[in-house]
């Protein structure tokens, strides 16, 4: 227990970077946590720590032990979460990072779901267009979609994002109904550009079999949601994702438009990082969600 101790005391010297806010973080004096630094170098036969007056660092030495005892103390965090976790229902804050289009029009509905269920957990959401560190910014679970690159994290499939051609009601009484893909050349054709919920190369073949390279558009705009409030505004017809039509389709605001024009699916994932313990509230939002997607015909 002690060798423990010491591991415990030398990690949080070195986060802190000096050994008053250990001490204080600690609940110890300085100078008891200087003497088990020193106890702990005397047992290793090297210098851990290079110190002034107001700070100290760690030594190359020090820097790679402190490597594998911050792994050391991650992992019994974990073993002590999986345990806890076993007795426990789904309880404490989820730290969750998306899109913002997918963000602001599903994870609300499904975060007032699953509150419902479990109303002892919070959210805290972070909307972000790129990619986020999640061991560094303390983040539980990524909403991703489509395929992912970075293999230290573990990406579980909960649902499939599709994507159909659609249009007012309004605007098709005031202009009629394509007959076939060539035919939307007579109609107006709204393009999100940048988009961030189909891969660039379905969308340039769409463009190429509809034959509407050449042909100007009404609207295009860098955001899904701006999108799909154009469509909204009947002005004109757009590929969208279901999750954002599916209330409108529903009220018979929105029409499907060539319903044979089926497009690749992205495949929406819930990431963490790979050497992460998934809580038991990770756990019951990951289920949730899979859950909400298929049980709302949303894939």
């Amino acid at each position: 227990m002690a060798r423990l101790d010491s591991l415990v005391i030398f990690t949080t010297v070195v986060k802190a970077n000096n050994f008053t806010n250990a001490a204080h973080s600690l609940g110890l004096t300085p100078s008891a946590v200087s003497k088990q630094i020193s106890l702990l170098e005397d047992r290793l036969g090297v210098r851990l720590l290079n110190r002034t007056t107001r700070s100290v660092s760690p030594t190359e030495a020090g820097q790679l032990f402190f490597n594998r005892c911050n792994r050391i103390m991650e992992d019994l965090e974990e073993a002590e979460h999986m345990v806890r976790d076993l007795e426990t229902s789904p309880r404490g804050t989820l730290k969750i990072t998306a899109t913002p289009t997918f963000g602001r029009s599903l994870l609300m509905k499904i975060f007032s779901a699953f509150l419902k269920q479990y109303p002892e957990v919070n959210f805290e959401l972070i909307l972000a267009d790129k990619n986020l560190d999640l061991v560094r910014e303390g983040i539980d679970l990524a909403i991703h979609l489509g395929s992912l690159q970075d293999s230290r994290l573990v990406a579980r499939p909960v649902a499939k994002q599709k994507v159909i051609l659609c249009a007012t009601q309004d605007y098709l009484s005031e202009h009629g109904h394509p007959k076939d893909l060539n035919d939307l050349n007579n109609f107006h054709v709204l393009m999100v550009s940048g988009i961030d919920y189909a891969e660039p190369r379905w969308i340039k073949r769409f463009i190429k079999e509809a034959g509407l390279q050449n042909k100007e558009r009404r609207f295009t705009v860098n955001d899904l949601d701006t999108m799909c409030e154009a469509m909204l505004n009947d002005m004109g017809i757009a590929a969208l994702p279901l999750y954002l039509l599916k209330p409108h389709l529903e009220n018979g605001k929105v029409v499907r438009v060539l319903p044979e024009v089926v497009f690749p699916t992205r495949t929406i994932h819930v990431v963490y990082p790979e050497n992460r313990y998934l809580s038991a509230k990770s756990r019951a939002f990951v289920d949730f969600m899979a859950d909400y997607f298929e049980s709302h015909q949303l894939n």
